[in-house]
């Protein structure tokens, strides 16, 4: 007969253990979690407030995996399952309890035993289980892999699975489906997974103050969710004089009474605001004022008449105090001869000068994070060793399909790469007289594990990469960056907010089956600024995703446009677009009081006369939007957005009705 699991009833918020010969339980007033002290660890139940079960005994039997790395080359991978079991003891603290979950391992056959430690803690009065991992090492072994925690959760078929991509992504649970984020990176922007079953939301978060490499998933399997990390360990995790290696950050788990949105701005801001990069509101960062209150970009290409009048006519048309982001400024084609970006297409210090005068602000693209081995500074400078090395040796090289030329990834703790970043904002500032630089892939592209012996970090993943491109940036803005001029980057991901000025996030993943959704406003809102929304179209903006994005860009509070001025005026249609971008642009001037430091605070859809239209590529969704946001005052404010060319009638939350002209915005004081 199986064990009977202990429940605690009346429970105050001070955090109990009870147990009984084959289980324990750690709980308090917001939850109960029993685990088996028998033969084998398992998570027999947990239960939250309302008494909700959220799995059952079997699914969580290999909480951890671990690879080693022994003296002469071995790469055991050990789970539980190949352990002894050696139960559970309790860690009494001042203001929670702790139990330590322990196994055997026989890494060696010389008859001792080293074991692996996981700790689970409850703090007083708070529903989140936090999670931790240690293990002991034979005496020259080193962790180099880890998969912890996983643990498993029943979820109805009907669940969505919310992920930190970009903005943030809702998909459909399915059998089968992996939902994976890449932290830090474009896939993966903040350090949270969550499951919304429609009642209540299962949540999971690395709370890592270092914004480590690590590869957050979600696996729906067998009528389960299986929450999981994947770390490639640093080398600098292994204490050889202790023979210890510990996980370096917490993970925490619950279940939230509410829906995803409810539960990322209760459980994740709060840590987020916490940590370096989300610890300053953007009223205390110095930023120059011309880049907060701009509400224009254009994405200017190549050096030609065409692109140049079309330049000239965005000034006529918009106003001035456009800024442009412009790529094909240099003697080669786009992803090829990295960082050879001089000497210049001659023809643009003259356009940036011409564009400057206009009252408008030119930054130029380059790349921080790839090397052209082709290119002529690749030998002289010793590009080989500033590159990222595998562990065999090798490099990392990508290829992009614009140039399908082989690039080299660099590793961002070199002083070489330091350097060439340096002399490139020297010489695009000076020499060409922008407003600043770009500077690409540095918040987009996750880390890669370095094991170049050359360079001065530990070897495999960890800190080093994102401490290497912020101490970078520090440097470049101290010493290289020009007064008033700033540097900004692609994506979004969390820890480079204090970084750069403005952050692009356009690389969101979005289709039919993927939902973007507002996760990243809802934490960050008041701490950064954001350019555009997705990628806009690339050679015709008359399909209706062009009218969609600026739409959800300017209730994400974001700065419009980034489009190709090419794009708009070829004909009738083309210029309706560019009057709706005109439209938006003239009412994001006022809100400044609102998206400068404001909170986004949630999504609405307005009733009524509100038709859904199938956008390509986004899928059906409506064609009048809003988001309610609050100022830096207190104002509460709704905003409403008709991206459709006719009129709609719609009713709002709080019950006034209002009808919008076609391709317009309003906004709604509340008292």
């Amino acid at each position: 007969m199986a064990a009977l699991i202990p429940v605690m009833t009346g429970v105050s918020a001070q955090t109990v253990v009870k147990s009984d010969s084959t289980t324990v339980t750690l709980g308090n007033k917001h939850i109960n979690a029993t685990f088996s002290t028998g033969k084998a660890f398992d998570i027999l139940s947990l239960k939250d407030s309302e008494g909700r079960e959220s799995t059952r005994p079997g699914l969580n039997t290999k909480p951890w995996t671990i690879t080693y790395h022994g003296v002469q080359g071995q790469t055991p991978e050990v789970d539980p399952s190949c352990t002894v079991y050696k139960g559970v003891r309790t860690v009494d603290n001042d203001s929670s309890k702790t139990l330590i979950f322990s196994w055997n391992t026989r890494l060696l056959y010389d008859g001792k035993s080293h074991p692996v430690e996981m700790s689970v803690t409850l703090d007083d009065n708070s529903p989140l289980l936090k999670w931790d991992l240690a293990a002991e090492l034979p005496e020259g072994w080193t962790v180099t892999d880890f998969r912890f925690p996983t643990l498993t959760v029943i979820s109805p078929d009907s669940a969505k699975v919310i992920t930190p991509g970009g903005w943030g992504n809702e998909y459909k649970h399915r059998e089968g489906g992996v939902y994976e984020a890449n932290y830090p990176s474009w896939s993966g922007s903040m350090q949270m997974m969550m499951v919304d079953d429609g009642q209540s939301t299962h949540f999971y978060s690395p709370r890592d103050y270092n914004a480590c490499g690590k590869l957050m998933t979600v696996k729906a399997k067998n009528g389960a969710t299986v929450f999981d990390t994947k770390v490639v360990a640093s080398e600098g995790w292994n204490d050889r004089e202790t023979h210890r290696f510990e996980v370096p950050w917490t993970t925490v788990s619950g279940r939230h009474d509410g829906d995803w949105a409810a539960t990322a701005v209760d459980w994740y801001r709060p840590f987020a605001l916490t940590t370096e990069w989300g610890s300053k509101e953007l009223s205390e960062r110095n930023i120059p004022k011309w880049i907060t209150d701009k509400d224009l970009w254009l994405r200017a290409k190549y050096l030609g008449d065409t692109t140049v009048v079309a330049v000239n006519r965005a000034i006529d048309y918009f106003g001035d105090d456009i800024a442009f982001h412009w790529y094909f400024w240099h003697n080669h084609p786009y992803d090829s001869h990295y960082p050879d970006y001089f000497p210049a297409d001659p023809r643009f210090a003259p356009i940036i000068k011409q564009v400057r005068e206009r009252n408008c602000q030119v930054m130029p693209y380059i790349n921080g994070r790839l090397w052209d081995p082709s290119t002529e500074s690749y030998g002289p400078r010793n590009g080989k060793d500033a590159s990222c090395r595998r562990p065999d040796g090798n490099l990392y090289t990508e290829i992009y399909p614009t140039s399908q030329v082989p690039n080299t990834v660099t590793c961002p703790a070199s002083p070489i790469w330091h350097d060439v970043i340096m002399e490139l904002a020297d010489r695009i500032q000076d020499e060409l007289g922008t407003n600043g630089l770009y500077i690409d892939q540095i918040a987009a592209a996750a880390p890669y594990p370095c094991y170049a012996k050359n360079h001065n970090h530990p070897a495999g993943g960890g800190e080093f990469w994102y401490h290497s491109y912020r101490d970078m940036m520090r440097d470049l803005r101290k010493d290289h960056l020009r007064p008033g001029n700033i540097v900004f980057s692609e994506e979004n991901a969390e820890c480079y907010i204090p970084s750069f000025d403005v952050l692009l996030t356009v690389n969101t993943p979005h289709s039919p089956d993927c939902r973007i959704v507002p996760l990243y406003p809802m934490i960050y809102s008041d701490r950064v600024i954001t350019v555009a929304f997705t990628y806009s179209p690339y050679t015709d903006v008359r399909n209706g995703d062009f009218r969609y994005e600026n739409m959800q860009c300017l209730l994400y509070g974001a700065q419009l446009g980034w489009v190709d001025p090419r794009l708009l005026w070829v004909d009738d249609k083309s210029a309706y677009e560019a009057e709706f971008l005109k439209n938006l642009v003239e009412f994001r001037k006022k809100q400044h009081d609102v998206f400068l430091g404001g909170r986004y605070i949630r999504e609405f859809i307005p009733e009524g006369d509100n038709p859904i239209a199938d956008v390509p590529v986004f899928g059906p969704d409506y064609m009048v939007k809003g988001a309610e946001w609050v100022s830096p005052s207190g104002q509460r404010v709704l905003y409403v957005v008709n991206s459709d060319s006719k009129p709609h009638k719609v009713k709002l939350p709080t019950g006034k009705t209002i009808t919008l002209k076609p391709i317009s915005a309003e906004r709604i004081n509340i008292k």
